[in-house]
């Protein structure tokens, strides 16, 4: 037994050096080198134009290439929505790209693919494609021209740094929205979550002829765009709203009140992506509404209204109430006041609430300052000169002061102080101030976008009209930089050329 197992190891050992004389053909990956294609900073091309892109090919084992000899395929990897799966189109088969690009605007991953027909080997690459448009995004300013709604646009590039003034951009671009008469408000923000449509963005305009959305893209219109779609029930053809109020707390959650003829409506994403027919000023569900205020605060989740025949405070307590009770008096209040402007300041650290209120007796007025779901943080009286003359009203989000517009002058109330004090800040001799507020970014949670919206959402941002210049052409639009202890403003960024401005939105990305 022992010679037998001495024997077969010697076999293997012996098996095991033989030379193995099998027929192998071996052959040297013809490697590529890509040059003129920037996979790192990618490219821009705008909705509708031509994408061009001419790389330079280094072949290791072709110095004089042949195209006949390879494959080419130019692909955009995308997903139609975020519940469905990636797909690859293609857009072209040529070395070069030269392709026609109808894809909405947004961020796509581009591959460049090359196979060797002589070896079946495939290699690949990939960029960035933001595909954009000459309304990609910006400021939408909502005027008045001789009673009749005009929207401009000022473009925000975001590779310059630089804007672009549209005036009358929905001519601009061609859209079909009809004539529009006086205007009440511009809003922009998601309506529903891209895991609904990829066309989720909302750019609502409110006018006396009708409460309408534009589409995101191209700004054309349908009837099917008209807020009577977003509401539940048998609603009148005339339905329009007075005030549309929005808050954006995630990517896929939205809440939104609206005003309309004295009533006060809800819509969430989270209960049934649509404004409920009965209005949520009432005190129990089937009762008879109160008289609201157009005003109204929201975080997605609480909503904060003024209930003006009992005048005080009401919240409805989750996105999805159908009613609301009477703020409890454990937050302490006032009450049997008349409510003047209230905002939320979304932008800043606290986002406190912040109301002007009036005594109907004494015509005194009032700041208050609350968390929207807490006890109220200040309540003290307005001793700035000329505030009852006050047309609009504006809390700064980061310095936390008062401004007020009373003819063609901005005042600035730093009510922090023990004894409060008021600055002239701003004074366009003849002509008035039509609108003023701190922009509100809703995709400040975006990070592409977040410094830059938080930057700009700390502007002061003044609508001028000029009654004496031309019609369509005497407004104007200044953002200005709120500086500590009561310095003087900072311009930033300034237009001219619009009507008499109404209401400012920003067109985020």
């Amino acid at each position: 037994m022992k010679h037998l197992f001495i024997y077969l190891l010697a076999f293997i050992v012996f098996t095991s050096c033989y030379k193995d004389k099998g027929n192998y053909d071996y052959h040297v990956i013809n490697h590529w080198t890509v040059e003129n294609f920037d996979s790192t900073k990618g490219y821009t091309v705008l909705l509708g134009d031509t994408l061009k892109i001419n790389p330079t090919l280094k072949w290791s084992n072709d110095p004089n290439p042949s195209d006949a000899n390879y494959n080419y395929a130019w692909s955009f990897r995308y997903r139609p929505s975020s519940n469905l799966p990636f797909i690859d189109t293609v857009i072209g088969t040529d070395k070069n790209l030269n392709a026609k690009i109808n894809l909405l605007p947004g961020n796509y991953s581009l591959a460049y693919r090359v196979t060797d027909k002589s070896n079946g080997v495939t290699f690949q690459t990939r960029t960035n494609i933001l595909v954009s448009s000459k309304n990609f995004e910006g400021y939408m300013v909502l005027n008045d021209v001789n009673g009749k709604s005009r929207l401009d646009m000022l473009a925000y590039s975001k590779g310059t740094g630089l804007f672009t003034q549209y005036t009358d951009v929905l001519k601009e671009m061609n859209s079909n929205l009809p004539e529009q008469g006086k205007p009440r408000q511009v809003l922009c923000m998601n309506y529903v979550g891209t895991n609904i449509t990829p066309l989720n963005y909302g750019i609502f305009l409110l006018t006396e002829t009708g409460t309408n959305r534009i589409h995101q893209e191209t700004f054309a219109y349908e009837p099917t765009m008209n807020i009577r779609y977003l509401m539940v029930g048998n609603i009148a053809n005339d339905f329009k709203a007075d005030v549309l109020t929005g808050e954006n707390p995630s990517p896929t959650t939205v809440m939104f009140y609206m005003y309309a003829k004295g009533n006060m409506y809800a819509y969430s994403t989270l209960y049934g992506y649509a404004f409920r027919n009965d209005p949520i000023n009432v005190y129990a569900a089937a009762s008879a509404p109160f008289k609201v205020s157009p005003y109204v605060v929201t975080d997605g989740t609480v909503g904060v209204m003024y209930n003006t025949d009992k005048r005080c405070f009401v919240q409805a307590a989750n996105f999805n109430s159908s009613f609301v009770a009477d703020v409890v008096a454990a937050r302490n209040f006032p009450t049997g006041l008349d409510l003047v402007w209230m905002e939320r300041s979304y932008n800043s650290t606290s986002r406190s609430v912040y109301a002007v209120l009036k005594d109907p007796v004494t015509a005194k007025y009032y700041l208050l300052r609350f968390p929207i779901a807490g006890a109220q943080t200040l309540f003290k009286e307005i001793t700035a000169p000329d505030f009852a003359q006050a047309t609009s009203y504006a809390v700064s989000p980061d310095v936390n002061y008062l401004f007020y517009s009373v003819g063609g002058k901005v005042y600035e109330y730093d009510f922090n102080l023990g004894t409060p004090t008021t600055t002239l800040m701003i004074d366009k001799g003849n002509s008035t101030i039509t609108y003023m507020g701190f922009p509100h970014f809703y995709n400040s949670f975006v990070a592409a976008n977040a410094n830059t919206y938080k930057l700009w959402a700390t502007y002061l941002t003044v609508g001028t009209y000029d009654p004496a210049g031309t019609p369509g052409a005497n407004g104007t639009l200044e953002c200005y930089s709120v500086p500590e202890i009561s310095k003087p403003l900072v311009k930033t960024m300034g237009w001219t050329g619009l009507g008499k401005i109404v209401s400012v939105a920003y067109r985020e990305r």
